[in-house]
């Protein structure tokens, strides 16, 4: 009895112990189930959110104005030449594929690549035409022999907008996609992708079995499906419990979406390698990046190769291990004919072709940071951070690329040169450069640094300094705007003057050369540029006078000083343009602007930049100060300027403020307005004078900068004399010391001067 007791208690105990094991295995399994639910349920939300959203964060690609080519426009082959270079044209003897061009002699020949522009979408193009005296002749499609009104070069891409990842994609839909593309893909990564469900069994073994045998490192063997969720919702992190997440996320990504929108999406978001801090993702851009063409146009082969990238963009690089990619890319080849995909043909035939790469220069992404600068401040008055960074925004500029990079390259020497010349410390000056479009007020260039591509302190936007004697031409304006008995023959006397100010103490102004010049005309003072005179003018007129007209100019609160006709008013070089843009113009007031237009990243237009005109100068007195600005370079301060250009008509004004701190140049020609300040960041004395530094800079950019020289021309309003220069009357046949002078219709004197 006490036996059968015993096992009917050990049988007890027994049944106990695998109740409390069953218990803990369903409870275990429960909550297995419980947290597989939750999971299930946290990564469906998470690819919803995501993947029915905005799918990727597309940066805003800001470009260069294209080049455009009309009958009759003036073009040198050196500047064709130049921008194409920039742009990445391959010069060959047969021209056969977009992005290449022939030349020989004065005769060009170019495959225009298809590019979408903010106002049309423009194909593919073949042009020819002749570059004869300095202009483009015989502009003609080279395929029908039609002459041609005009066309337009696809623009640089200067730079991007990016979020906070470096990632660049073009987004491409399968359609568009070739069939060999496609099965190139899927017979080398996911033979089985239309049959599974989001993962392989065999792939999941063969990872975990690797991964107990290698110390936790995960092996691959993920579906096409996996890749992507990998990719683009995981990290990077190579665990179990990573490749777990992976497959759950696999099969539930297949259970919402259609296999083509999963292909789709892993064709956009593959890495396929790196140029720079830029990040080429997707097809679409990686057949533009390695081939220089559109996706559906590629060959067998180059669709094999990028399938052979993907197996690692560093290790199957073709440009720094050709060999490798060359390798792999003959591997999916063989794949691809032994699916029958190829031919035995086709297959020997794509494996004779080379790797085509096409071999062009960098893209200088951001490489213009000061005007890119400008470009987002603009942008940020219209658009949000998000909407810049990440919608994929498409953004025309008004930069001249080639005349961006001349004057980047001449900007330092220039500096180095002044430095030299006047024995000043080597890298103490620094200084700031804008080139607009005279009539527009476009920015063409835009440097606010010495060095090329720096991308600290913008000083071409943020130094404000004194503009010393560059203002003088708008006290001339204002002078002649305030009184009819204001001309440009008005004599003014040059001497010593004491003027009290308000606390008391006196000021007595000087001439820069030190000296006092008796009776001098208004037409040689601002030549001369004397500050005694243009000081009296502005005691005549009320110096208020003048702030205010200045401020209609464009300026914003303009002090009524008595040093104002002195220019101690404070600028940075982008306001000193927009207030010199107005005489350029003929006498409108036009904010500089660097952006065109602005689109979608399907090509919509959202925004257009329209020049906004509005006339704040007489038409005729804006006539008679430019004329006497030509003067300045012909005779006066600046007449260096037409000592080293000589083919070319400036009018122009320079600047230096007090202890000789800051120095400035404003000129400009019929086509071109260049700014160009030269000073210490310190804001000590830099023993530099307008003439002597900002001038020089100014000369060493124009020589290289192709521009028409600036025409008064016929004005019916005005008349001229010449003028003896010691009485400011008529000159007659004895006068040592004349000008000619434009004056508005009948106010031009009528007394002969008596000269000996």
């Amino acid at each position: 009895m006490a036996a059968k007791s015993s096992r009917k208690s050990t049988g007890k105990v027994k049944s106990g112990f695998w109740l409390k094991v069953r218990k803990g295995v369903f409870r275990l399994v429960i909550l297995g189930l419980a947290f597989l639910f939750l999971l299930v349920i946290y990564s469906d939300s998470q690819i919803t959110k995501q993947f029915e959203g905005k799918r990727w964060q597309l940066p805003a690609k800001v470009y260069a104005q294209p080049l455009v080519l009309a009958e009759g426009k003036a073009l040198t082959p050196t500047r064709l030449r130049q921008e194409l270079q920039l742009l990445g044209y391959r010069k060959t003897v047969k021209a056969n594929r977009a992005g290449d061009y022939e030349n020989y002699g004065d005769y060009f020949y170019i495959y225009i690549r298809p590019f979408q522009f903010w106002d049309e979408s423009v194909a593919a193009q073949e042009i020819a035409f002749r570059l004869t005296n300095g202009k483009v002749a015989e502009l003609k499609d080279h395929v029908n022999g039609e002459p041609l009104q005009l066309a337009r070069l696809d623009p640089l891409l200067i730079g991007q907008i990016y979020p906070n990842h470096q990632e660049d994609r073009l987004l491409v839909k399968l359609e568009d996609l070739p069939e060999h593309l496609q099965q190139a893909l899927l017979v080398t990564e996911d033979k089985d992708f239309y049959q599974h469900h989001g993962i392989s069994l065999k792939g999941i073994a063969r990872a975990v079995w690797y991964n107990i045998n290698n110390d936790g490192r995960a092996h691959g063997g993920s579906t096409i499906t996996q890749q992507l969720v990998k990719n683009y919702f995981l990290t990077r992190e190579r665990s179990l419990w990573r490749k777990f997440r992976e497959a759950i996320m696999a099969i539930t990504l297949e259970a919402r979406y259609e296999k083509d929108e999963i292909l789709q999406a892993y064709f956009n978001e593959v890495f396929l390698g790196q140029e720079g801090n830029r990040a080429i993702h997707g097809v679409g851009l990686a057949s533009q990046y390695y081939f220089d063409k559109n996706v559906q146009d590629l060959t067998a082969a180059q669709s094999a190769l990028l399938v052979a990238i993907l197996k690692g963009p560093a290790a199957f690089d073709p440009y720094r291990k050709p060999e490798n990619a060359m390798k792999r890319r003959n591997l999916v080849l063989k794949l691809m004919m032994d699916k029958g995909v190829l031919t035995e043909a086709e297959y020997q035939n794509q494996l004779a072709t080379t790797l085509a790469v096409v071999k062009k220069p960098k893209i200088r992404l951001s490489k213009v940071p000061a005007f890119m600068d400008l470009v987002k401040r603009q942008l940020k008055q219209n658009y949000s951070e998000e909407e810049l960074n990440s919608e994929g925004l498409r953004i025309f500029t008004t930069l001249d690329p080639v005349a961006q990079r001349y004057m980047e390259k001449r900007l330092s020497q220039a500096i180095r040169k002044v430095e030299q010349s006047h024995q000043i410390e080597a890298d103490t000056l620094q200084t700031a450069v804008i080139i607009t479009e005279a009539k527009s007020g476009k920015i063409l260039a835009l440097a606010g640094d010495r060095k090329e591509g720096y991308s600290g302190f913008n000083r071409a936007l943020d130094a404000k300094r004194q503009i010393g004697s560059v203002i003088k031409p708008f006290v001339l304006a204002a002078s002649l705007e305030k009184s009819s008995r204001i001309k440009l023959n008005k004599q003014i006397l040059d001497t010593p003057m004491d003027l009290k100010q308000r606390d008391g103490s006196h000021w007595r102004p000087k001439n820069y050369d030190g000296k006092f010049h008796g009776q001098v005309t208004l037409f040689e003072a601002l030549s001369k540029s004397y500050n005694i005179p243009m000081v009296k003018l502005g005691q005549e007129i009320g110096n208020e006078y003048i702030a205010g007209f200045i401020e209609a100019m464009g300026v914003d609160k303009v002090r009524a000083l008595d040093a104002l006709p002195l220019g101690v008013l404070e600028l940075s070089p982008l306001e000193l343009a927009e207030l010199y843009q107005v005489l350029a113009s003929g006498g409108l007031k036009i904010k500089p602007s660097a952006i065109e237009a602005v689109t979608d990243n399907q090509g919509g237009l959202l925004e257009r930049y329209p020049i906004n005109a509005q006339r704040v100068m007489s038409d005729s007195y804006n006539y008679l100060v430019k004329a006497n600005m030509l003067d300045v370079v012909e005779t006066g301060t600046a007449k260096k300027l037409k000592q080293r250009i000589p083919w070319t008509k400036f009018a122009g004004k320079t600047g230096t403020t007090n202890n000789l701190k800051d120095s400035w140049f404003a000129g400009f020609s019929n086509e071109h307005l260049g700014v160009v300040w030269v000073g210490r960041d310190d804001n000590k004395a830099a023993r530099i004078s307008g003439s002597t530094a900002a001038l020089p800079v100014f000369i060493d950019i124009f020589e290289g900068v192709n521009t028409e020289s600036l025409k008064l021309g016929y004005h019916p309003e005005i008349e001229w004399r010449l003028i003896d220069l010691d009485s400011g009357k008529l000159a007659s046949d004895g006068c040592q010391r004349t000008a000619s002078m434009p004056f508005t219709y009948q106010t031009a004197p009528k007394e002969y001067a008596v000269c000996n």
